[in-house]
């Protein structure tokens, strides 16, 4: 993945520091019947969309059941939500993808977004990784902060440590939560446990990551922020799963082929004979999506 510095020559780089807070919470909670409000951006859009500005609406315009749309070549933006316990690794996540060196890190407390263009399969795309999940403010605050990320995201990570059970337990409870709030949206969930280096001090297996994944319907990966492990396949795979349920199939079967060549011969060979097994043996086909929950290149 290429973590690019520019969107072009002549625009330079932007990292958002804060997710705006839509006037209607501030003043209260939003009337039931009353109309939607202005200040909540529609999906695929910038957090920082406002009514009115042409630039943003041109450039990001993204529905899941789209059929006929091409991406290649197009400036496109989404918003990816971090869900996940205290101490999970969440801004570690969100820090590597900003770039943010961990030393430098203490000098960036507070900046909770942040964006960047990854070129991903010779195509650009811009995330906004949105690290708002918690929020020092007072509970109130942080139960519609939380609410407006449930609503806001165009694809989620929810991450627990590997090292701690109780917060593998918050992730699946949050994966369902999501399946209530958006239940008839396609939207990319991909599960994540964090802190794989800390072998020792594993409390959560990958068989059970696994599984989880294959029960609620996400994608799952381990990662090491401490390591940079796996880190920018995460996001790579976030960019794959998004353009997987907005572009045409025709669309998609040229990047798989793109992806394809990169696999070793031995990965496609395994790949080939699971497939052609799994058609006739039910428990071999659950086992197949199994193993195909941590690939992030298909559906």
């Amino acid at each position: 993945m290429t973590l690019n510095t520019q969107r072009d020559s002549k625009e330079t780089l932007r990292r958002r520091a804060s997710t705006p807070i839509p006037s209607s919470h501030q003043s209260g909670p939003r009337q039931k019947d009353g109309p939607a409000d202005p200040h909540h951006p529609p999906l695929g859009q910038s957090a920082s969309y406002h009514p009115g500005d042409k630039t943003i609406l041109s450039r990001v315009n993204w529905s899941s059941d789209s059929e006929d749309s091409d991406s290649s070549g197009a400036d496109c933006l989404y918003r990816v939500v971090l869900l996940g316990d205290h101490g999970v690794g969440k801004s570690s996540l969100a820090n590597i993808f900003a770039g943010i060196q961990e030393k430098d890190a203490n000098e960036h407390i507070g900046e909770d977004t942040h964006e960047r263009t990854l070129t991903v399969d010779g195509e650009e795309t811009t995330l906004i990784v949105m690290d708002t999940w918690e929020t020092e403010k007072q509970e109130e605050d942080e139960k519609w902060v939380q609410d407006y990320c449930m609503q806001v995201g165009n694809a989620y990570v929810i991450v627990y440590s590997i090292t701690d059970r109780s917060s593998f337990e918050s992730a699946s409870e949050l994966r369902i939560q999501l399946r209530r709030i958006r239940q008839a949206e396609n939207i990319p969930i991909i599960l994540v446990g964090n802190k794989s280096d800390l072998v020792r001090c594993r409390e959560v297996a990958v068989e059970e990551g696994r599984a989880c994944a294959v029960v609620f319907d996400c994608k799952f990966i381990e990662t090491s922020a401490s390591l940079h492990h796996n880190v920018n396949e995460l996001f790579e795979g976030i960019v794959r799963q998004i353009r997987l349920r907005r572009d045409s199939k025709e669309t998609n079967e040229r990047r798989r082929s793109i992806y394809k060549r990169k696999e070793s011969i031995t990965k496609k060979a395994r790949r080939f004979l699971d497939r052609l097994v799994a058609k006739n043996n039910k428990k071999m086909a659950l086992k197949v999506r199994s193993k195909s929950c941590h690939d992030l290149s298909v559906l």
